[in-house]
């Protein structure tokens, strides 16, 4: 005597693997997402610190063309965006007219703690101020 399988066995077995398939390539879908939502996260975090250096650097240039006779080393800082915990840093060395600015940014909205450095060289002429480099550091 036969054994006579009920029909649509097979067919649920099929479905039941295609359901697997589809939950594991949905599943990669899904995390390569959230991977690149954090790594565009970080990049906008890191050019919001270069923003935040680069604007310290500006200050640090309007206090230079403020004050003639400046006597250095000058150090301020400033917090730019209680959102984003950003803040920034210069400090002003060298002795008049040769000035060095070296301004930090921060970003540490999600505890990571992204810096980015900006260094200026210049001389000051006058009323003019010359810009002999404008570099981020390391």
């Amino acid at each position: 005597m036969k054994t006579q399988r009920p029909n649509g066995y097979i067919t649920l077995i099929t479905v039941i693997a295609i359901a697997a398939v589809g939950s594991l390539v949905a599943l990669l879908v899904l995390s390569s997402g959230v991977s690149t939502s954090k790594t565009s996260l970080s990049v906008q975090q890191s050019a919001q610190a270069k923003a935040a250096a680069d604007g310290c650097t500006e200050l640090a240039l309007a206090a230079i063309q403020a004050n003639i006779a400046l006597s250095t080393p000058v150090t301020a800082s400033y917090p730019i965006d209680n959102a984003s915990e950003s803040n920034c840093s210069y400090t002003i060395s060298g002795v008049a007219p040769d000035y060095v600015i070296d301004s930090t940014g921060t970003v540490d909205s999600d505890g990571k703690n992204i810096v980015r450095k900006v260094r200026v060289v210049l001389n000051r002429v006058g009323p003019t101020l010359n810009i002999y480099s404008w570099q981020e550091q390391p």
